[in-house]
């Protein structure tokens, strides 16, 4: 069994000029549905901050990805989805050591909790189009990050 982790895909982070924001969206459903097929995990890290405050419309978690009741929602507070969480927990609970990873920011949460994932010992591939950032050089941002994680030895789905 395999853990799809989608981080930060909510409405207040939507609202900024996502590059290829429609794209990226529309790959993460299709990971969600893949992986439900398969019956792995499906798991929703939802940030709280000062701009996403808890249960504010843009703390939501946007109404377009397929999420269903059997599904685990996470909340955090740092940019790594392992940070003061029970994700590490919930996954070694659920005998996973393979997780994929999408959702916002490339170069913010996305990229932290990929080097987490690492560190904490589980083997981490990213959807190479399944996540994005509003950086002026987007592109070249996404294309620098999936970089640095191939060269830490996270695969590129």
């Amino acid at each position: 069994m395999k853990a799809l982790v989608i981080i930060d895909v909510q409405n207040g982070i939507l609202n900024k000029n996502l590059f290829k924001k429609e794209e990226v969206l529309q790959n993460i459903n299709k990971a969600i549905v893949e992986n439900r097929k398969k019956n792995n995990l499906i798991i929703f890290i939802q940030h709280n901050s000062k701009s996403l405050i808890k249960r504010s419309n843009d703390w939501e978690i946007y109404s377009g990805l397929n999420i269903n009741k059997d599904d685990i929602i996470i909340q955090k507070k740092h940019g790594s989805a392992f940070n003061e969480t029970n994700l590490k927990q919930i996954l070694i609970e659920n005998n996973i050591k393979n997780i994929i990873i999408c959702g916002l920011v490339s170069n913010g949460c996305v990229f932290f909790t990929c080097q987490d994932g690492i560190k904490n010992g589980f083997n981490v591939k990213i959807i190479k189009n399944g996540h994005t950032n509003w950086l002026k050089d987007a592109e070249g941002k996404i294309n620098e990050v999936n970089k640095k994680l191939e060269d830490m030895g996270i695969i590129l789905l």
